[in-house]
């Protein structure tokens, strides 16, 4: 918003350098980008914010300039008008578009140059002049914020005002020269036949005013800011009116604006008013909530010691009505330009910005020492990351929201995600039901900037029906890691996979993970399983099947992907590390050979092998799995180590040889297995 220091010194008389109006106005809330010199008048450009429309003009800034310096202000005066019985013709179509409209037809006015008085304002803020009726129309809407706009009414067929939503294929050339397509969302002012204007935003060039112009039809209009601002952003075409529109312009200063223009006309171009219509959609006046304030609460927030008297008088200032309630209390009502007023915080920062942000005094806030209590949640997930990180893993941290199309890609199930009523964009309709989507994406992304092994891990919220909960998902893709000491490096399968969850629960909470089959249909049927603890699900993990990475594109890449429910992790205790002594008798390793079935896991046998320990079996070691020749077919030979150890002797070799036949003999009963 570009300000005129002399124009702005019209209203309200003022003597203090233009550098400290600025600052001034930048410590009540107006921040000055640019202070220029123009003609001999000083500009200063204003960042005004969203909540304040009020402002985007003349009378509004001399307001604001007046209570700040502590000024008196004088507005022009505005005269009444003695209207002619005779109407214009307005049709309002669109009501919730356009709930007034106010058109006046002047006729046979002087249609020329703008004075001086009229011209050297609008031309130091770089308003372009026309002639002088819509020059009126643009002084009257910088100096009152309330956007008009003139119409040649001999060019208006049929000689009436419709005001409803474009219909489908029109077009309009616009005063610009451009010819913009219209259609249903956008708003017009239209004559019987065609639009005439893009309602709130650019009139037409047919029905522009020009010097052959007999009769001016003069528009003043209150336009739903919603409307306006969507068909800007259609159109691509943003003006000093449609600015002011969809912000929300005062719905009072409709007619005020209106007679203010018609007050110029009839002095300068000398026209004569012979109809006029006001379409006001709105009957009687809203009754303005009044906001009540609290002296002391005001004192409080800004280290003040105001009084009821002091409060009034500046709110008063800013056309406030205010009434002192007893020495401690005010109640305000703001005026129709301030609907961004609701609530008691909104007057204490009236309040401060006219005492000015930087004349508040300065405090340090007290802050009171107090215990927090340990997170257990928040330590336990610290763990977690902790255990990750040491074995090579790298965090990642992806949307929340992902598409229907991406979680189809993943094989998930689509109603797995919340929907987004209003979505940005179409990559973020759903709020993710599982971690896999992202984590793809990710993997993708790396497979396609040559990045050849990848360890990464995913630690977020993810969302079902009603409810969230935070999930870890891990994936170990593409080469295994370069190893110079081997001539060649074992590529990644399910056990490396598998390897890190156990790892990682055991050393971060303590907790000894199961193995199970598992059969999700993201995963390949001879690679899933689920991981359990204590017998409770706490996720799944598998090979990736070719047939999603196909649907990602990831080629000649397995991927091995795992997710665990945290919120059931933490539901475990976390369990206390504690140091224990070295034992200082040797310990005793047997190994043992067998061929089993392909159905039994080896979690099983070593569940079953502790569960026979007697107290001096120490550890299982798996030494390696040989599927060959001379193991029978629906059998694998896995090999591994049983370790005894005794804490308070050395044990011999008869006692480890009966507890280990003992082991073995079960074992091969149990299992169904063969010693070899």
């Amino acid at each position: 918003m570009k300000v005129s220091l002399d124009w702005l010194s019209k209203y309200v008389p003022f003597s203090v350098s233009p550098d400290e109006l600025a600052h001034k106005l930048t410590m009540a809330g107006f921040e000055v980008e640019k202070i220029v010199s123009h003609r001999g008048d000083t500009v200063i450009e204003l960042e005004i914010t969203p909540n304040r429309p009020d402002c985007l003009n003349m009378l509004g800034l001399a307001r604001e300039t007046s209570a700040i310096l502590g000024k008196k202000r004088v507005f022009p005066k505005i005269v009444s008008i003695n209207f002619p019985k005779q109407k214009c013709i307005v049709d309002i179509e669109d009501k919730k578009g356009c709930p007034r409209y106010i058109a006046t037809l002047v006729e046979n006015p002087e249609i020329k140059a703008s004075a001086e008085e009229l011209a050297a304002p609008l031309e130091n803020i770089h308003s372009r002049l026309v002639n002088n009726i819509v020059d009126i129309t643009n002084f009257c809407m910088f100096e009152t914020g309330q956007p008009m706009h003139a119409f040649d009414y001999d060019k208006l067929e049929g000689g009436k005002i419709i005001v409803r939503r474009a219909n489908p294929g029109e077009k309009i050339i616009t005063i610009d020269g451009v010819e913009r397509k219209l259609d249903p969302s956008i708003l017009v002012v239209a004559d019987e036949r065609k639009p005439v204007a893009i309602a709130g935003i650019m009139g037409g060039k047919d029905t522009e005013v020009t010097q052959s112009t007999k009769k001016v039809l003069l528009e003043s209009a209150y336009f739903d800011p919603v409307t306006i601002r969507t068909a800007s952003r259609k159109l691509g075409l943003s003006t000093d009116s449609s600015y002011r529109f969809e912000r929300g312009v005062d719905f009072d200063m409709v007619e005020k604006g209106a007679t203010r223009a018609l007050n110029l006309i009839t002095k300068l171009a000398r026209g004569r008013i012979t109809a006029r219509k006001d379409e006001n959609l709105i009957s009687g006046k809203k009754e303005k909530k009044s906001v009540q304030v609290s002296i002391s609460k005001i004192n409080s927030y800004l280290n003040e010691k105001l009084t009821a008297e002091k409060c009034k008088g500046m709110l008063n200032a800013l056309d406030f009505k205010s009434t002192i309630l007893g020495k401690n209390k005010i109640s305000v009502i703001p005026p129709s330009f301030r609907g961004d007023i609701k609530r008691e915080e909104d007057i204490v920062e009236e309040i401060a910005r006219l005492i000015g942000y930087d004349n508040l005094p300065i405090t340090i806030p007290l802050i009171r020492a107090s215990e927090v209590p340990d997170d257990e949640t928040r330590k336990k997930r610290k763990a977690i990351k902790t255990a990750l990180l040491a074995q090579g893993l790298d965090e990642i941290i992806n949307y929340s929201m992902v598409s229907r199309a991406n979680l189809a890609k993943a094989g998930q199930d689509i109603a797995s995600g919340i929907r987004i009523r209003n979505p940005l964009t179409s990559e973020q309709e759903l709020m993710r039901g599982s971690l896999l989507p992202g984590i793809l994406g990710t993997v993708l992304t790396n497979i396609n900037r040559q990045q050849k092994s990848l360890r990464f891990f995913e630690a977020g919220k993810i969302y079902c029906e009603g409810s969230e909960t935070e999930a870890l998902g891990l994936v170990i893709a593409g080469e295994p890691t370069f190893d110079w000491r081997k001539e060649k490096a074992d590529a990644v399968d399910l056990f490396d996979l598998k390897g890190v969850v156990e790892n990682t629960l055991q050393r971060a909470l303590g907790l000894n993970v199961e193995t199970q089959k598992g059969k999700a249909p993201y995963f390949r049927k001879e690679g899933s399983f689920v991981f359990s603890v204590d017998g409770k699900e706490v996720g799944e993990g598998g090979l990736i099947s070719s047939e999603v990475l196909e649907k990602w594109d990831i080629k000649n890449t397995k991927v091995l992907f795992a997710q665990i429910d945290l919120h059931r992790v933490f539901g475990f205790a976390l369990k206390e590390k504690r140091f224990i002594l070295l034992c200082e008798y040797p310990a005793v390793t047997r190994d043992v050979s067998l061929a089993v079935k392909l159905g039994i896991t080896f979690d099983e046998i070593k569940k079953a092998i502790f569960d026979l320990g007697g107290g001096i079996l120490r550890e299982i070691r798996f030494v390696e799995e040989y599927r060959g020749e001379k193991i029978p077919i629906g059998f694998r030979g896995i090999v591994f180590s049983l370790v005894y150890q005794s804490d308070c002797k050395t044990l011999t070799d008869d006692e480890v040889s009966a507890l280990h036949g003992k082991i073995v003999t079960s074992i091969v009963d149990n299992f169904s297995a063969v010693q070899r």
